[in-house]
């Protein structure tokens, strides 16, 4: 049992509570047992469970695994209250999509900066059958622990790709892939009044304050917005991700 705040192991897993010691050490840290679950149900490369005596399964025991103390335990932890479970996961990060090898709809996302929303929108996609997201620059870290809790294991089902989101988009166009852009102006077309003629699209969803960039908008070959019947201004991006992906599946 490791005992010690000391201990050079627990110093690596305090690290990747940091996106610069992810980016260093090549790897992110779950806590949980049904994260923890999910990665080993999708074959996720765990390179070690951390794990306080009362959290023990006997699935552990196909991977380097060390049990802790509680006090560590809540050390470790970055909710208050620990579940007493970690994974610590190899980090592979894609930053190009494999253009010539897609199949069906694709997500991107401009600038989504909430980790809350981005953990959302990536479960709802999952829920619905989609299956690849794009996450542009000043998008939040898909690794962000709040990130990590709000998808619950969704992003081991998905591809998720980190890229430059111009280049991604005009070669999704180059493909023959139609740019949907989720935005409130006059020369956007109501959901209701909008089906894509096949699958081979991509939807555009923007930053919680400013929307999808002008420079993004440019590339649309269609805008869409969500009609309202009330007095708010607009739905929440995650909200507004829900409806659009139902709509549009």
């Amino acid at each position: 049992m490791i005992q010690s705040k000391q201990n050079e192991q627990i110093k690596t897993l305090k690290k990747l509570q940091s996106r610069k010691g992810r980016k260093k050490i090549g790897a992110y840290l779950i806590e949980g047992p049904h994260l923890v679950e999910e990665a080993i149900k999708s074959q996720a490369p765990i390179k070690g469970i951390y794990y306080r005596p009362d959290a023990y399964q006997p699935a552990y025991d196909a991977y380097d695994n060390e049990e802790i103390t509680e006090e560590l335990a809540a050390y470790i932890s970055e909710t208050g209250q620990s579940q007493g479970v970690f994974a610590w996961i190899d980090l592979s990060v894609q930053t190009d999509f494999p253009i010539e090898d897609l199949q069906g709809p694709v997500i991107a996302l401009d600038s989504v900066q909430d980790p809350g929303n981005l953990g959302t929108i990536i479960r709802t996609a999952d829920a619905l059958g989609y299956q690849q997201i794009l996450l542009g620059s000043g998008t939040v870290d898909l690794y962000n622990d709040k990130v990590l809790r709000s998808m619950q294991g969704s992003h081991f089902h998905l591809e998720v790709v980190q890229a430059d989101l111009k280049t991604s988009l005009r070669k999704l166009q180059e493909r023959g892939y139609y740019v949907l852009a989720s935005a409130l102006d006059d020369q956007a077309q109501s959901l209701t009044d909008y089906q894509p003629s096949d699958n081979q699209w991509v939807l555009v969803l923007g930053n919680e304050g400013q929307g999808v960039s002008e420079s993004i908008l440019a590339l649309a070959d269609q805008k869409l917005y969500i009609p309202m019947a009330g007095q708010a201004e607009s739905f929440n991006v995650a909200v507004a991700a829900g409806i659009l992906l139902y709509a549009l599946a």
